[in-house]
Formats: structure tokens, sequence, C-alpha cells
């Protein structure tokens, strides 16, 4: 036990050490953005967002009535905002995020007896490609976003809740559980380093993780959004002006499509269980570095 204590104590100290030494080094910072820009090949710049908005948690087979939330997340990442030929800007952005909702913040929402009160909290990571048009300061990106993410739901529950109901929230409740969101949005850069973002996501949330099945799922949904999106982007290739409004609802439209299957059947198409889902409406402000 004592040699085990010792080596930990090795171990801190040395992380400590090596942190301190690595920030004290002039050439660290470039040498990291270097190492971002080679790993993801382009030029990439942090960035910082933070969105509140109004969480719709959903389930097709729940006999009560679940709650609105309101919605505070955060994003951390990195992006890069390049011209991808005459008047198209192309946006890759990469990302962690985490995330809060709890019905107890809306003053509107009144509980009705049948219904309960829910918190959720999220984390995970995610991908957003977008075309958009650039003039002067001012950047008009529509996006697509898709991802992984899991997600904790802590619920009280009335007393009068149904046995069937209280099943399908057992199946969720103690742990964090796997998901994807997919998400349609407008980021609007309105300076050089300030954006205003409107979006609505999709999420879904497994009540449990089975590998193979979901991974058949992924395969068939990743295949149509890759098909998608080359006829998209021959669009934008043949007309700039509308290029990237067919792309935003291209690629929108197949996410949202595939969602519509997951909600009923969490690995469409093969037969599965029904998942909790939530859909959610954002406003946020972004900062870039």
């Amino acid at each position: 036990m004592k040699q085990r204590l010792y080596l930990l104590t090795l171990t801190v100290v040395f992380l400590i050490t090596g942190t301190s030494l690595a920030k004290n080094d002039a050439n660290y910072d470039d040498e990291f953005q270097e190492a971002i820009e080679w790993a993801w090949k382009g030029n990439f710049s942090p960035f910082v967002e933070g969105s509140l908005g109004k969480s719709m948690i959903k389930h097709l087979s729940f006999d009560g009535v679940m709650p609105e939330n309101t919605l505070t997340e955060i994003k951390l990442g990195y992006s890069q905002v390049q011209k991808y030929e005459r008047t198209v800007w192309e946006m890759d952005e990469r990302f962690v995020f985490g995330s809060y909702s709890s019905d107890k913040k809306m003053a509107n929402i009144d509980i009705a007896p049948g219904d309960f009160n829910a918190l959720v909290r999220r984390f995970g990571f995610g991908n957003r490609l977008g075309y958009g048009y650039r003039l002067g300061p001012v950047t008009l990106m529509p996006y697509n976003q898709n991802g992984l993410v899991w997600t904790d739901i802590r619920t009280t529950r009335p007393v009068d809740m149904s046995e069937k109901d209280n099943s399908i929230l057992d199946r969720y409740e103690g742990v964090y559980r796997f998901g994807m969101h997919a998400e349609g949005g407008i980021k609007l850069q309105l300076f050089e380093s300030f954006s205003v973002v409107g979006s609505y996501e999709v999420a879904v949330i497994y009540p449990r993780h089975i590998f193979w099945e979901w991974l058949g799922s992924y395969i068939i949904m990743s295949a149509g959004v890759g098909a998608v999106s080359v006829f998209a982007e021959d669009i934008l290739d043949s007309s700039p002006v509308l290029g990237p409004v067919f792309y935003f609802l291209l690629k929108n439209g197949i996410s949202y499509a595939f969602y519509q299957g997951v909600k009923e059947k969490m690995n469409w198409p093969f037969t599965s269980e029904t998942p909790i889902t939530s859909e959610n409406m954002k406003l946020g402000i972004s900062f870039s570095f």
C-alpha cells in the first residue's frame, strides 16, 4: 500500500512539474496550435459558446405529460471558417459540450397532478459543418450538426403515476445513458470574434446500448448523410448562390428523417425499444479567439 502511495505521489509531482514547465515554454501555445492544425488538417481557432433555450422531453409510449425544461448549455471547441469558392464560405467546428435543464426554472409551467419534475444533465461532443455567405465582417452560416451525447435524467414523480410510466423512467435513472443528437441552425457572425447562434436540436437517449444493432443503424444513417452531402456539394459547385441553402435543407432534412425513425425504434430500421427523446430550441452567443 505504501509503495502504491509513493508511486502515485511521484506521478502527481511529475505531471504538475511537466505542466509548469510547459506553461513556461514560450513556444508551447504555438506547438499546441500546430498539433491541432496537423491533426485536423486546417487552421482552427478556439471558441466558446453559451446557449439558453427550451427542452421538450418525449416518449411515444408515455401516458403522462412530460415536462418542458429550461436549458443551459456551453460548448468549448475549435472552429475554422474559410473561403470555399467564389462567394461561398465553409465552416467546420469540433467541440465538447455540457448542458443542464430543469423545469423548476420555468415560472410559466404549471405542474398538473399527472405530471412530474425532471432534472437533466448532458455532456458529449459534436461536429458542425455548413456553407454560407460573407459580406464584409458579417457571415451568415446555416449549418448541420451531429454528435454523441451521454444523458443523466433524475425525476420527482407523482404518487399517482402509472406502473407503465414508472417502468419507462426506471430504465433511465441513476446512470448516464448513451445517445446521439443532431442539430440544424444558423450562425450569424456580426464581428470578427462575436456571433449569434439560433438552432433546433433533436436527441435520442438509449435505455441500453446494444452495440451491433446500434452500429448497423449508425452505418445506415451515415451512408444516407454521406450520399446527401456529396449531392449537396455538387449543387454548391454548380450554384454558389443557392448551394448553401440546399446544403442546409438536405443535410438537416435527412437528419430529421432519421430521427423520426429512431424516436419510435431506437436502432431503426431494426426492431428495438422506443427511447426517450428530447427536442431543444436554443439561442446563444459565441466568442472565437
